[in-house]
């Protein structure tokens, strides 16, 4: 099992399996799954919605040694998914602010790639719009997009809107975007021409209290950050 202080070079050269990364959320208290039993509680989440899962990236990224353990093994699964399609030279890699950046520069680290991001626009009151002004990506460089967690496509298509907006050349957004976590509601998920390759990938609902199933069922509803421990079943 890996720890807090595993240096990054001693996994360089294994492959983790899912059940090996959730280890890793769990040992930082980020990630949690209701297992099925209406007594258990379920997740609260900020805007106020039930789920059925939790996960809280940038709790595990911000120790360092877990960010480029966990890119490494990311730029590995997508540079195999992208020799299938005859791609070999990744020239810049794209991260979207903010949570992803840091993680989105150890794969760009690994592939020796030029390492970018959109920035939010401070015009807009909700901080939702994304804007791309600082620098150009030149025609025909190869551009790989990696994320942090995906629930749809909406962060990373504001994130390619922005960039093919603001720069003044056409954009080559390879077809595969990386994520660390992926956690639609439904699996197959769908992106058209996108693949979405992902070191963890597990459905996971959001709904109003007033649709929720566990509600229905009388589980208790905890906010994950102030009750880790009851929601887990560690308390």
């Amino acid at each position: 099992m890996l720890t807090l202080v595993d240096k990054p070079g001693k996994y360089r050269h294994k492959a983790l399996s899912q059940e090996d990364v959730l280890g890793i959320f769990d040992l930082c208290e980020a990630g949690w799954m209701h297992n099925g039993n209406p007594k258990n509680p379920h997740a609260e989440l900020t805007s106020g919605k039930c789920s059925n899962g939790f996960f809280d990236c940038p709790r595990v990224l911000r120790n360092p040694n877990f960010c480029e353990i966990l890119a490494i093994q990311l730029a590995k699964k997508v540079k195999k998914e992208l020799e299938k399609l005859g791609i070999r030279l990744i020239d810049w890699v794209i991260g979207s602010p903010y949570d992803a950046i840091t993680f989105s520069y150890e794969v760009a680290k690994f592939f020796q790639a030029i390492h970018v991001f959109p920035e939010k626009d401070p015009s807009d009151p909700e901080g939702k719009r994304m804007v791309w002004r600082r620098m150009t990506i030149p025609k025909g460089a190869a551009v790989l997009q990696i994320e942090e967690l995906i629930t749809t496509s909406g962060t990373f298509q504001k994130v390619r809107r922005a960039i093919e907006s603001g720069n003044s050349e056409p954009v080559n957004f390879l077809p595969i975007v990386g994520t660390l976590i992926h956690r639609p509601p439904k699996l197959p998920a769908d992106y058209g021409d996108r693949k979405v390759v992902a070191l963890v990938e597990k459905e996971v609902w959001a709904a109003d209290s007033k649709d929720c199933p566990l509600c229905a069922v009388g589980s208790p509803r905890l906010r994950p950050k102030t009750h880790w421990k009851e929601l887990t079943g560690r308390a």
